[in-house]
């Protein structure tokens, strides 16, 4: 199974992104549903700027009931706040 999987690629009629000034509206819409055991899916759209879609797994060690087939939720939260 794989823990993350671009789903969809989007593309806008829009100049670059490349600009000196740059006013923009950050729009992200998260779906998120259980699974069996403690895995959880989520798919993560970037609406605005326009962006891609995403799939992320995310299942708990054998310590919390999981069976640790995927990285726990508080590491990919932990990667977002380093990027």
């Amino acid at each position: 199974m794989e823990i993350v999987r671009k789903l969809e690629t989007r593309t806008a009629d829009s100049p670059s992104s490349l600009q000196e000034n740059q006013d923009r509206e950050l729009r992200v819409r998260l779906t998120a549903e259980s699974l069996e055991g403690m895995k959880k899916r989520a798919e993560v759209i970037l609406e605005q700027p326009v962006g891609s879609t995403f799939e992320i797994i995310c299942d708990e060690g054998a310590y919390l009931s999981g069976d640790d087939t995927a990285p726990p939720p508080l590491s990919y939260f932990s990667a977002a706040i380093a990027f």
